[in-house]
């Protein structure tokens, strides 16, 4: 059997080199990925609740696959852009940065001059982060 000698051990370097290589891949590829953010279940529930007692639906910027913290309700580029975009009505602004960022919490809540009659909705009290909230209805009582 022939062996290979000389060469100043090369393979030797070019097999330590794969080895240092593949080991910085490994551990890269083994991280598990962070799901994306989600929104919090109970405040979801409420908001479907409120907006299936107005009669309305979502704005087709948001509410994209059934998840209400997405599209512009995360744009964080356009923070006021519920306040300012006629189209987006009623309009939410979620806050994804709970619990490593996997939860969004919906933190304002805007609806304009629809026709509601009634009492405001008490599944209001479950979006318990909200800040803001700009309710122009014709509410009657």
């Amino acid at each position: 059997m022939r062996r290979c000698t000389g060469g100043g051990g090369h393979g030797r370097q070019l097999l330590l080199l794969a080895v240092l290589a593949c080991s910085w891949v490994a551990p890269a590829e083994a991280q598990p990925q962070q799901a994306a953010a989600r929104t919090d279940p109970v405040e979801a529930a409420a908001l479907n609740a409120i907006l299936q007692r107005w009669r309305t639906t979502p704005s087709t910027t948001w509410n994209i696959s059934g998840e209400p913290c997405s599209g512009t309700t995360v744009d964080q580029t356009n923070t006021d852009g519920i306040d300012f975009d006629p189209t987006i009505n009623p309009g939410i602004k979620c806050d994804c940065s709970f619990n490593n960022e996997t939860v969004c919490r919906i933190v304002s809540l805007r609806v304009y001059k629809l026709d509601v009659v009634g009492q405001i909705p008490a599944e209001l009290q479950n979006l318990t982060y909200l800040k803001d909230l700009d309710l122009r209805l014709n509410y009657l009582t």
